[in-house]
């Protein structure tokens, strides 16, 4: 299995996040901020997230779509 038919990482244009990378088989998706800070989001569908790629606003996303409705766990 290549590494690409797992996970899919996406640097984004935000002044919070940097980057928002998924994993297929765990439908899980990790968000690393510009602080350095890294947070875990289980249960993420792959629409989803990719409809939090696409979005203008990255951190409005989080905060109306994820934020309270996923259980986010910080990594590091």
């Amino acid at each position: 299995m290549k590494v690409a038919d797992v996970l899919t990482e996406k640097p984004v244009e935000s002044t919070w996040i940097t980057d928002l990378v998924y994993t297929r088989p765990t439908k899980t998706l990790t968000m690393r901020l510009s602080d350095g800070k890294s947070y875990k989001i289980p249960g993420i569908s792959r629409a989803t997230f990719e409809t939090w790629y696409k979005a203008n606003s990255k951190g409005k996303f989080f905060h109306n779509f994820i934020k309270n409705k996923y259980q986010v766990t910080r990594s590091r």
